[in-house]
């Protein structure tokens, strides 16, 4: 049976993901939304943040983080290399959070949305969201498009090897409920003699319309969204492979 996503992962997330990620454009484009919608936020939430590193990214520059995240194997990584940064972290679910303070910006980075599969979590999640804003608070998030998971990714299988680790990634995409099932194989190089480690996980990702996505975002309180093609501020197209969603929860009347 194979493990519950990020359990065993967790501990080489950060390993393979810095080869394949390029965090500093990430947080950079992070960045360059906040001043495109002419926020300067103090505090930010970064939710789904697992090993933290964007977390600890945005710490360094300056922003106070929140971040929440349901995989204790996750969170004890960030706990470890946070140090005296000023991180606070959560651990519940992206759609049954609450913080006790609102926050001025919230993030969902590397479509970890995706893996909401069904249409009634993505609002309960973006409820959570909203509710943990100051008014006038933006929340940008990343997603997959059905283009990206359908062709891009689609049904595949890539061997990928980091360090003395071994990992093999088998994609598989259900047009029908529109749900990328990945199954991860990983074993590491044993010492001399040893018999090797292998784990399983399998993990899931639900590709959405923009209709959707922004009817959800509406119905949990927040003002119209924006969509743009990962990376800049150009329109979604039929060939692009993740999005950039950007909602602001609107300011109190009056103010």
């Amino acid at each position: 049976m194979p493990d519950r996503p990020f359990k065993q992962f967790a501990r080489h997330y950060d390993l393979f993901m810095r080869r394949y990620v390029d965090y500093k454009s990430w947080m950079n484009y992070v960045e360059k939304v906040f001043r495109r919608n002419r926020i300067r936020p103090e505090t930010v939430l970064d939710l789904a943040c697992g090993t933290g590193i964007p977390t600890v990214m945005l710490a360094k520059r300056g922003y106070r983080m929140v971040g929440v995240d349901r995989s204790a194997e996750m969170l004890a990584v960030l706990e470890s290399k946070r140090g005296r940064l000023p991180i606070v972290t959560i651990r519940a679910d992206m759609t049954e959070f609450q913080l006790e303070d609102p926050v001025d910006a919230a993030i969902c980075i590397y479509d970890s949305i995706n893996y909401l599969l069904d249409a009634s979590a993505l609002e309960k999640c973006f409820r959570c969201v909203h509710d943990s804003l100051r008014p006038g608070g933006l929340f940008a998030f990343d997603m997959n498009t059905l283009y990206g998971l359908s062709e891009f990714w689609g049904d595949r299988t890539m061997p990928r090897k980091v360090g003395g680790i071994h990992s093999l990634w088998q994609n598989g995409f259900d047009p029908k409920t529109a749900i990328s099932t990945l199954h991860l194989t990983f074993w590491e190089e044993p010492a001399e003699g040893s018999v090797p480690v292998q784990f399983e996980e399998v993990h899931q990702e639900r590709a959405y319309e923009r209709p959707e996505v922004r009817s959800r975002l509406e119905h949990a309180g927040f003002g119209r969204p924006r969509f743009y093609s990962h990376g800049g501020f150009l329109p979604v197209g039929p060939l692009t492979t993740r999005m950039m969603v950007v909602a602001r929860r609107p300011a109190r009347s009056g103010s």
